[in-house]
């Protein structure tokens, strides 16, 4: 069964949203197919955000879980990863973006699903 047919959690631990798949067994994220170059933050934010129910993930959520410290209200590890996480799925043209809720945190939207571009 290939990963892209499944919505959601999936047993190997793998996440899909459209052609986006976070598969942290595997350790690899890909658009469409194609392996996305990311560093492991870079991923494990990505996973964080993709992860089901889609919400809005506050700085300090991301953190904790990402970096596994205490958050100290300095977003700027949160926000400089996101925006490197940015320009890699922009440069795999993923449908799926990064959004900030402003002074709040960030959320995974997939342009397809929600009539944006």
């Amino acid at each position: 069964q290939p990963l892209h047919h499944f919505q959601g959690l999936d047993p190997t631990g793998a996440v899909a949203l459209g052609r986006l798949v976070v598969d942290q067994q595997r350790q690899q994220v890909s658009w469409a197919g194609q392996v996305l170059p990311l560093t492991r933050l870079e991923r494990d934010v990505l996973a964080a955000l993709a992860s089901p129910p889609l919400r809005v993930w506050t700085y300090q959520q991301l953190y904790e879980r990402v970096w596994g410290a205490d958050y100290l209200e300095d977003a700027a590890a949160v926000r400089s990863t996101v925006k490197r996480l940015r320009a890699k799925l922009r440069d795999a043209n993923a449908t799926v973006a990064v959004e900030s809720a402003r002074g709040v945190g960030y959320s995974l939207v997939d342009a397809n699903s929600h009539g944006r571009h």
